[in-house]
């Protein structure tokens, strides 16, 4: 019985590899080649800029490689379960110093088991690729190491309180700029940037939740010992002993 399951077992994982499962396969060409429009500026104040898209599910990164020394950037990403993974980039452009833009067919990309491996055409220029998130959680690999980072989270999310919201690695300044919070790092060394927001108008339905469970709960006590009284007074006017 143990041998016919781990024929089993063998046979699952081949099948797995046969259809791409435990290889590549993350990023495909249709992917690197689609259409984003990139604000070619945000690495003005850091050298390498994260905006998440206003709906969710993806963000935008702009990295100036300018000075790097990053002859390759990789992209990788860890959990705990499976390791170090591939992260699924898209819509790559490439510009350079005079303002020409180009798009994959100019970017060689690769993708291996752990990682995805760009090589930008130029040593001189500024990179952008869009790429997937979870739900208000947002993991980016840190490619530009020693470099100063930014992230920027849509209209009316915060990430401050301690129980709704974490950003990693600490050393980070917040603003808020037209309801927009921006995380700043001057350098990260880290090789990732992990923020969990919230909005926050959900904070203070919350509150207000938590407040009238609250009260509801005080009444209830209240209540509760007001008829333990009632009932002591109508023991006495019946003659009884309250001790008992």
């Amino acid at each position: 019985m143990r041998r016919r399951w781990l024929l089993v077992a063998l046979a699952v994982v081949a099948l797995a590899a046969g259809a791409g499962c435990l290889g590549s396969g993350t990023v495909s060409d249709q992917q690197l080649a689609q259409n984003a429009t990139y604000d070619w500026n945000a690495t003005e104040e850091a050298n390498a800029s994260v905006v998440v898209n206003a709906t969710g599910g993806s963000y935008q990164a702009v990295l100036n490689v300018t000075g790097s020394n990053e002859s390759e950037l990789r992209f990788s990403q860890s959990s705990t379960f499976t390791g170090d993974q591939p992260v699924p980039i898209a819509a790559v452009q490439f510009r350079y110093p005079n303002g020409t833009v180009v798009n994959a067919s100019a970017i060689s990309v690769s993708e291996g088991r752990d990682a995805v491996t760009v090589t930008p055409p130029s040593e001189n220029g500024t990179f952008a690729y869009t790429a997937p998130m979870g739900s208000r959680s947002l993991g980016v690999p840190v490619v530009l190491s020693g470099a100063s980072h930014e992230v920027v989270l849509p209209d009316g999310m915060r990430a401050n309180l301690p129980v709704f919201g974490q950003v990693s690695p600490s050393g980070y300044e917040r603003t808020v700029v037209d309801d927009r919070t921006r995380l700043r790092w001057s350098s990260v060394d880290a090789n990732q940037l992990s923020v969990r927001y919230y909005l926050e108008r959900d904070v203070y339905l919350f509150a207000g939740l938590v407040a009238l469970a609250a009260l509801v709960a005080v009444g209830g006590v209240v209540y509760f010992r007001l008829q333990i009284r009632r009932l002591e007074r109508e023991r006495e006017e019946s003659g009884l002993d309250v001790n008992e």
